[in-house]
């Protein structure tokens, strides 16, 4: 029987390996209850906060508590493994759930913002399980895995929206039930999480063992500046756009039905393309990956600019996503290949805590920025930044073009005066 073609080999994982298959699965219950919350928050923020000025607080506070433990997540990574982070997170992240029903069943909007701040310290794990995926791999599948690790939130672009409409009303409370199911899918990850550990299957099962790098390892290395870059820009240009999508489309007088669906379709956007980015990151490199996200961006920027319409907001919102996936598999890409598998704990927590930052800054800009221009006004800034990162990619360097084979510059295993002990 002959294998199938390189595409649909990445699309029904062969070769990933046991643990990529249930890393997708966690990546799936993952963006399925951070879904509900970047459908929701803003218009549940909008609806309890003293000034609509603040909206956006709680989704802000989500990434703002993300930032501030990113780092501390990656160093956590280094010392305890990543399934113990994990679980911590996906048990936070239920704790934070809880809060927000409370919240929302008692009009508190303060306490809204403590339960999403719960939430945003899950959020710091979720970036790790690529990292995961890809030190789990089977030799030479390490990017391949990355890129199939992101299917997993396609699932959550079609039922996470979806759970967050029907759930809704559980509790008698507008969005309660909805809020509730943001810890239900938490929670779910923490067997699929120690199925990891019982399994002990694949060449790499003791990476979490590992001693991470020193940063000093990457000083002089292209493919992280890049990789730092092009992950930095992709969160920034994404959160901008969905953390007023919802609100703009309310504001402008469409359904809480077209809210969910541009979100749906973003998220569609977000993920769906992996097969189609996986295909060119292996023939063109990450550079031109990136580049090609970052034109997206700038497309779907023009979109949201020219027009307050439905489709406008459904041509910004899916463009934005599908220009995410590039250039964040780009990022990713460029990222793991500055270090050895199951060792980049210290440069996972400064690619991720880089990310965070830039979210934060986007969202409370977005905010201010929405209050004082519009949709469209929201949209320039993205339209901008999306130019710029296709200069300064360049000027970087980021078009070389680079074999997808696992790289021979990463530092050595063998232990050195730092790692050592």
């Amino acid at each position: 029987m002959s294998m199938p073609p390189n595409g649909w080999r990445l699309l029904l994982g062969y070769g990933v390996g046991r643990s990529t298959w249930i890393l997708a699965a966690c990546q799936a219950f993952y963006f399925m209850g951070v879904s509900i919350d970047l459908t929701l928050t803003a218009i549940v923020g909008l609806k309890l906060a003293p000034t609509p000025a603040l909206a956006t607080f709680p989704l802000a506070a989500i990434t703002i508590v993300g930032t501030l433990c990113s780092f501390g997540t990656g160093l956590a990574v280094g010392r305890i493994g990543y399934i113990a982070v994990m679980i911590a997170g996906a048990t936070t992240a239920a704790v934070g759930a809880a809060v927000s029903v409370l919240a929302i069943t008692t009009g508190s909007f303060w306490l809204l913002c403590c339960g999403t701040g719960l939430v945003g310290a899950y959020r710091s794990t979720g970036g790790y399980i690529r990292y995961m995926a890809a030190d789990r791999a089977p030799d030479g599948q390490r990017e391949r895995a990355v890129s199939f690790i992101l299917y997993g939130g396609l699932v959550a672009a079609f039922a996470g929206p979806f759970v967050a409409t029907s759930a809704s009303d559980f509790f008698g409370a507008q969005y309660a039930g909805a809020y509730a199911m943001v810890g239900v899918f938490a929670l779910t990850n923490i067997p699929l999480m120690l199925s990891l550990r019982a399994g002990r299957i694949g060449p790499k099962t003791q990476t979490d063992k590992l001693t991470p790098v020193p940063l000093s390892s990457v000083k002089a290395s292209k493919d992280f500046y890049c990789g730092l870059f092009a992950l930095a820009g992709s969160g920034a240009l994404m959160t901008m756009i969905m953390a007023i999508g919802p609100l703009g489309s309310h504001e402008c007088g469409h359904s809480a039905s077209v809210g969910a669906a541009i979100i749906q379709w973003h998220l569609v956007g977000m993920f769906a393309p992996a097969l189609i980015s996986g295909n060119i990151l292996t023939r063109v490199g990450p550079g031109w990956t990136g580049m090609i996200g970052a034109g997206l961006f700038a497309a779907g920027a023009v979109g949201g600019v020219l027009g307050t319409s439905a489709t406008n907001f459904l041509i910004a919102l899916a463009l934005n996503g599908i220009g995410w996936n590039f250039l964040y598999l780009a990022g990713t890409t460029f990222l793991v290949r500055s270090y050895p598998p199951g060792r980049g704990g210290r440069i996972q927590a400064v690619a991720e805590g880089l990310g965070q930052s830039t979210g934060v800054l986007a969202s409370l800009t977005a905010s201010s920025v929405f209050v004082l221009l519009g949709w469209e006004g929201v949209n320039w800034p993205v339209l901008g930044i999306s130019l710029v990162l296709i200069f300064v990619l360049v000027l970087a360097g980021g078009l070389k073009s680079i074999s997808v084979s696992e790289p021979t510059s990463a530092p050595s295993l063998q232990p050195t005066p730092e790692t050592r002990g």
